[in-house]
């Protein structure tokens, strides 16, 4: 349970306060007479990225730092996402990773230092500017002390300027998140395909790992795992990510709060179903991230995606049962071979500024994806629509989506995609209104007027880093079965001025970490729930700019 702890207060505090030495050793009996190495060469050695993934103690992180369910996790893949007739994909990869050992790490360390030539080095670790980041990366810093002449320094930053350091490939070492966007193995490992996302953040470049990934989307499901956990053996040993937990959630909740929909994989909540047994029907929130972009081709991260799910939609949309519903699209069909989907669009849904959504929207939106000149980090989750994997090459012409006429969306794949009706309610796959997109060129996506909507709920108000605010949307569809008339966020960065606000009655839900989840233990309206989320090191070992 999420209360159970290995290290006292006392040992805590002795920790972290420890992070103040961390990397002052140097030379020594283990001196290679190499000197000061910069952060880049030794990152590019193997045994050295494979030391910084086995010195950090995951099971004291999550205990500690976190005590909120969050498990130690040695794999990419997580829990409970990905089943084969009822097997869960996870037990194909038991034992894959690095766990913690404190002795092998220093001795992959030893070999490091041998292999490169050095006695010491510097590395920067990026991280949010949050209080659990801080944390975090403060008990990172103390257990990588204890690789002898290894000296951590923490930069924290603001969530949207931490990503634009990342796609830079500006760092060393980074705190970052991956929550599942489908569920299969895939919506993990793809991420490290040469090109995509992790990948290029931090230089992964595997001819064997994408040749496993292309042969297993072409295998039926068992077979496919197979060869997927293969590949997540190999990309693991390599440790250009150190996987460090699968996360969970505690949280305080208020009793006239009711619906919110915890989601499996893409944005973490909807609250399409959500209700306030209150007369103002006013749901108050805080967030600990201020929105990065509403520019559907180029949002990336969850906070992007948490609004963009609330204001817009998709063909489809998931129930409170994590079961696929109608969205823009009132019904679909599938070839038989299971390479050609045709959505039926319903003629009632609209733009927030009165226009229909119509079957070019999705068209124009997907094809914008791909467009090498978007540069969209996302396109890859497109690849097995017909003609995507060389848009880049040939053009988006010849990609395999079609408006065959205003209400009629055809999609020809490349391979047969069980999930793909789940896909379809992910925010990459949202429509885009071609004429006010090129009507507010570079600003699209930057305010709350600078987008458009045809979700239950419309942006009305945006304020950088402190609020912004979403009301129903009266021209949604489905807009009789919402509930809520007005949903606000406050940007908070602090744990304890978050539980403060819950206390003073200003939020009406509060996620809790650390010392707050014993404080609040036996609430009655304390909850839980587990994410198929995991949190990592990207451990920058080949991607400088």
């Amino acid at each position: 349970m999420f209360l159970k702890r290995k290290l006292t207060v006392m040992a805590t505090v002795a920790l972290l306060s420890s992070s103040l030495l961390a990397g002052c050793s140097s030379g020594g009996s283990g001196s290679t007479g190499g000197g000061a190495a910069d952060a880049a060469t030794v990152l590019e050695n193997k045994n050295a990225r494979a030391a910084i993934a086995m010195a950090i103690d995951k099971q004291g992180l999550c205990d500690v730092i976190l005590n909120n369910g969050s498990m130690p996790m040695d794999r990419w893949t997580p829990y409970k996402l990905a089943f084969d007739d009822g097997k869960d994909y996870a037990d194909l990869t038991e034992g894959m990773g690095y766990s913690y050992n404190e002795e092998k790490a220093k001795e992959s360390w030893t070999k490091a230092k041998e292999e490169v030539g050095f006695d010491t080095v510097t590395m920067d670790l990026l991280t949010y500017d949050h209080d659990l980041g801080k944390r975090m990366a403060e008990f990172v810093q103390s257990e990588l002390g204890d690789l002898e002449g290894l000296t951590i320094s923490i930069t924290n930053l603001p969530f949207e300027q931490k990503l634009d350091r990342e796609t830079k490939g500006d760092f060393d070492l980074s705190f970052a998140g991956w929550g599942a966007d489908y569920p299969d193995p895939l919506t993990f490992l793809a991420t490290m395909e040469t090109g995509n996302q992790y990948a290029k953040q931090v230089g992964y470049d595997n001819p064997e790992f994408n040749k496993l990934i292309t042969e297993a989307k072409k295998l039926p499901t068992t077979e496919a795992y197979a060869k997927y956990a293969e590949a997540e053996k190999l990309m693991l040993e390599e440790a250009f990510l150190a996987p460090m937990y699968q996360k969970a959630g505690v949280y305080l909740e208020r009793e006239y709060v009711s619906g919110i929909v915890n989601n499996s994989w893409g944005a973490d909540y909807t609250y399409t179903y959500a209700d306030v047994d209150k007369p103002e029907k006013v749901l108050n929130l805080s967030t600990v991230s201020d929105i990065p972009t509403l520019d559907l081709s180029k949002a990336t991260d969850l906070a992007s995606f948490q609004v963009v799910n609330t204001v817009m939609e998709g063909l489809t949309r998931i129930d409170g049962d994590g079961k696929v519903q109608p969205g823009v699209a009132d019904s679909w069909e599938t070839s038989e071979d299971g390479l050609t989907w045709t959505f039926k669009l319903r003629k009632n849904s609209t733009w927030s500024n009165g226009t229909p959504v119509t079957a070019k929207d999705f068209e124009y939106s997907w094809k914008r994806t791909l467009n090498p000149e978007t540069a969209a980090e996302y396109a890859y989750i497109m690849v097995d629509i017909e003609g995507a994997a060389d848009a880049a090459k040939n053009g988006v012409d010849g990609v395999g989506v079609k408006a065959v006429d205003d209400y009629t969306l055809e999609v020809k794949l490349t391979r047969p995609i069980a999930y793909f009706a789940e896909l379809m309610s992910f925010q990459p796959f949202f429509p885009q209104n071609q004429a006010f997109v090129e009507s507010c060129g570079e600003a699209y996506g930057t305010a709350a007027d600078k987008q458009l909507y045809n979700g239950p709920f419309v942006l009305s108000s945006w304020k950088m880093e402190d609020q912004f605010a979403m009301t129903k949307n009266d021209s949604y569809w489905d807009a009789a079965n919402v509930k809520l008339k007005t949903i606000n966020h406050k940007v908070v960065k602090d744990t304890g001025a978050d539980v403060n606000l819950y206390e003073d009655k200003q939020i009406d839900r509060v996620i809790l970490s650390s010392d707050y989840v014993d404080k609040y233990k036996n609430d009655k309206n304390l909850k839980t729930r587990e994410v198929a989320s995991i949190n990592m090191l990207q451990v920058n070992g080949g991607n400088r700019k």
